[in-house]
C-alpha cells in the first residue's frame, strides 16, 4: 500500500470516529449551503425551514428557496427589531438585493418569496441568528455561524436531519387527517341538518390546504359550517368569484374585498358569496335554499387545489351516493322502510344498460356487457326485471312509483356484491359496488 492510500484512508477512519463530522480542509474557501423555505406534499404545506437549525463558517452563503408550490413565504432576520407586519406591502419586498453580505448586526428580510423562489446572504460574522416567515410566525429557524476551521456537521449529517423533521412532520400530517376525512352533523331545532367542514387543518410545522370533507351531499334547507382548524394559516370559503376580482392586489398584498364577509347567510347558488378571512379556529355558515351542485374555493391556496363541492338535493329527498359520488339523477326514495331508486338512471350511474323488452314484458338490465335472455319468465308482481340473464326475483319487489320503476337499492347492491349503509338522520343511502 503506498503512503498516499494509506493516508486517505486513515483520513477517512478519523471522519467515521468522529461521526461525520467535518473540518474546514480550506480555510480561505467559502462554501454554499442550502435551506428550503417550507416544503409541499400534496395538499400538505409544510411550514417549517429545511434544515431547521443549519450549521456554516464565516464567510460561507446560504440559499434560502421556497420548497413550496403554492404557499409564500419570508426569510426574515430581526436582529433585535420589532416584527414586521405582513399586511405592509414595504415588507413584501427585500430589504436589501440577494447575495448581499450580512454581520448580524441590522434586520435583514428576503421579502415575499413565491414559490421556488430563492434568496441568498453570505454570513460575515459568528453567532446564531434565529430568523422566521412574517407570513407564518411560528415558521422559524436558526442559522449557526461558527468561526472558519471550527468543526460543524457534515453536509450529510445536515441534510439527514432536515429529511427526517420532513417525515415526522408528514406522518403528523397524515394521522390528523386520517381522524378528519369526514363531515360531522347536528340536526337544528327546525328538522334541517348543520353539517360541519374543515376548511383547512394542521399544527405548528405543518398546514393541509384542503377541504375536509371535500364534497359534502345535502339537502336544501340545510347548512354547512367551516371552520378554520389550523394553528396559524388563515383560509377563506369562496363561491361564485367574478372572473375580474383578484385575490391578490399587484402590489402582492391581499384583496380588501376579500378580507370581510360578503354575500348574507342564504344561498341559492348565485351572486359572489365569500366568507371573509378565516384565523384559527373562526368559522363561517351558510343554508343552501336551492339543489344544485357548487363548487367553492380557498383562493389563498389555489395553487394546492384547495377546492370543495356542495351537492344540494331537493327537500326532503332521499340521498344516494356510489362509490363515495353523490348520484343526483336517480330519485330515491324511502317506501315501506327501504331505500328504492328510479331504475334507469341508477343502473347507468353504476355502469349498466337498461332497456324495455316487449317480448317478455321486462326491464332488463345488463353489467359487464349483454348476456343471453331466459324464454320465459315466472309471474311476478308489479314490474319484472332481468339482470345479466336472470329474472330478478325478491322479497322486496320493484314498484312503480309517481309512474316510474323503482327498485330497492339494498337488492341491486347486494347481486352486485357490492355493500351498503343507512344513514337516517341524514336521510343518506350509501352503497359500495366494484
Amino acid at each position: 500500500m503506498n503512503k498516499r492510500l494509506g493516508a486517505l484512508l486513515l483520513s477517512l477512519i478519523l471522519m467515521l470516529a468522529l461521526g461525520g463530522t467535518v473540518f474546514a480542509a480550506n480555510p480561505a474557501s467559502s462554501e454554499q449551503w442550502n435551506v428550503f423555505v417550507g416544503k409541499e406534499q400534496g395538499q400538505v404545506s409544510l411550514d417549517s425551514m429545511f434544515p431547521k437549525v443549519i450549521y456554516i463558517h464565516e464567510g460561507d452563503k446560504v440559499k434560502f428557496t421556497n420548497g413550496a408550490k403554492a404557499t409564500p413565504h419570508t426569510v426574515t432576520f430581526l436582529a433585535g427589531a420589532a416584527p414586521l407586519n405582513s399586511e405592509d406591502p414595504v415588507n413584501l419586498a427585500p430589504s436589501t438585493a440577494s447575495g448581499s453580505k450580512w454581520d448580524g448586526k441590522s434586520l435583514i428580510n428576503s421579502g415575499m418569496l413565491t414559490p421556488t423562489q430563492d434568496y441568498s446572504i453570505t454570513f460575515t460574522t459568528s453567532g446564531a441568528f434565529p430568523y422566521y416567515c412574517i407570513v407564518h410566525p411560528l415558521m422559524t429557524g436558526t442559522v449557526v455561524v461558527l468561526p472558519v476551521g471550527a468543526s460543524i456537521p457534515s453536509l450529510i449529517q445536515q441534510t439527514a436531519g432536515a429529511k427526517s423533521d420532513e417525515e415526522d412532520l408528514m406522518a403528523q400530517a397524515n394521522a390528523l387527517n386520517h381522524v378528519n376525512m369526514d363531515a360531522h352533523y347536528m340536526k337544528n331545532t327546525d328538522g334541517s341538518m348543520m353539517y360541519m367542514v374543515d376548511a383547512g387543518m394542521g399544527s405548528r410545522g405543518f398546514s393541509t390546504n384542503a377541504m375536509m370533507p371535500e364534497s359534502i351531499y345535502i339537502n336544501e334547507g340545510d347548512s354547512i359550517q367551516w371552520l378554520n382548524d389550523n394553528q396559524y394559516e388563515p383560509h377563506f370559503v369562496t363561491f361564485n368569484k367574478p372572473d375580474d376580482l383578484n385575490f391578490f392586489t399587484p402590489q402582492g398584498s391581499f384583496n380588501d374585498k376579500f378580507m370581510v364577509p360578503s354575500g348574507g347567510a342564504k344561498f341559492d347558488g348565485t351572486g359572489f358569496f365569500n366568507s371573509g378571512i378565516m384565523l384559527a379556529q373562526k368559522s363561517y355558515s351558510l343554508t343552501f335554499t336551492q339543489a344544485g351542485t357548487y363548487v367553492y374555493e380557498c383562493y389563498l391556496h389555489s395553487g394546492s387545489k384547495m377546492v370543495g363541492t356542495v351537492v344540494v338535493a331537493p327537500k326532503g329527498d332521499v340521498k344516494l351516493e356510489v362509490n363515495g359520488k353523490p348520484i343526483t339523477a336517480a330519485s330515491a326514495k324511502l317506501y315501506k322502510n327501504h331505500v328504492y331508486a328510479a331504475i334507469i338512471p341508477l343502473v347507468e350511474a353504476i355502469g349498466g344498460t337498461v332497456e324495455w323488452n316487449n317480448e317478455l314484458g321486462a326491464v332488463v338490465i345488463n353489467f359487464g356487457g349483454t348476456h343471453d335472455l331466459p324464454a320465459k319468465l315466472q309471474p311476478a308482481p308489479g314490474v319484472k326485471l332481468v339482470i345479466n340473464g336472470q329474472q330478478f326475483m325478491s322479497v322486496l319487489e320493484p314498484q312503480m312509483i309517481d309512474g316510474h320503476g323503482y327498485v330497492a337499492l339494498e337488492d341491486i347492491v347486494s347481486l352486485l356484491g357490492g355493500s351498503y349503509s343507512w344513514n337516517a338522520a341524514t336521510q343518506l343511502f350509501a352503497a359500495t359496488v366494484k
